[in-house]
């Protein structure tokens, strides 16, 4: 679904990523782990188009996507929850929602109202709420709610659980496990090796822009401690 080979990308004159590569098939959920710093954010904004990337290849659904705008990448299905929620904080919870639903792939089983508030039962008793009095956790629902009402192929995850209370970070986990069963296909960004081990299919590590680590659970249980030392735990 998405194959990411020696991508390359600068802000300015400073070059951030080398040769970052990592793949993703279909009902997968593949991490991209690493320390602040190290170019995951950079990553997934090239996927996205958010960022021009320098070189290298994206490949998404069979698509070369470096060089296409942001909006062309979503309508092939990705589907991002960003660094940050970045919810439209003077819409309702509802509005939030209804302003991406997309079903351009005709899916018989869309991403509805319904099925968002099934998944997040806290969004139906907030759906007339204005998102900017949530709390994190809430807007953090908010965000994963509004990327799967673009019924998304891919579900991109920028550091899913970073500042969450312990009690919402469960429900986000126990949500991606439901995703997951479903055979959603999901990139992951987050710190939490004990669930990410038991959740995810396969592992990438970056250090400096470059792919330095892929793996499964079992190879990230042989290599715990180069692990923990790559993603500074």
């Amino acid at each position: 679904m998405l194959t990411v080979s020696g991508l390359q990308a600068a802000y300015g004159a400073s070059q951030v990523l080398f040769d970052i590569h990592l793949e993703v098939r279909e009902g997968e959920v593949v991490t991209l782990m690493g320390r602040n710093g190290m170019g995951k954010t950079t990553t997934v904004g090239c996927i996205m188009g958010l960022l021009a990337a320098r070189g290298g290849v994206i490949e998404f659904e069979g698509v070369q996507t470096i060089g296409l705008p942001p909006e062309r990448i979503s309508r092939l299905g990705a589907g991002l929850v960003p660094e940050g929620r970045q919810i439209f904080h003077t819409l309702t919870v509802r509005e939030n929602l209804m302003a991406t639903a997309a079903n351009r792939r005709r899916r018989n089983d869309p991403w509805t109202l319904e099925r968002v508030y099934g998944l997040f039962p806290r969004l139906r008793e907030r759906a007339g709420q204005v998102s900017s009095t949530l709390s994190g956790g809430e807007q953090q629902m908010l965000a994963v709610g509004r990327a799967l009402m673009t019924n998304p192929r891919l579900l991109i995850l920028d550091e899913a659980t970073e500042g969450l209370a312990p009690v919402i970070r469960t429900e986000i986990w126990h949500c991606l496990e439901r995703l997951k069963a479903e055979g959603q296909s999901i990139l992951l960004i987050d710190k939490n090796l004990g669930v990410l081990k038991r959740l995810a299919d396969r592992h990438y590590i970056i250090e400096k822009g470059r792919t330095v680590w892929v793996g499964n659970g079992a190879d990230m249980e042989r290599d715990g401690g180069k692990v923990r030392g790559y993603v500074g735990i």
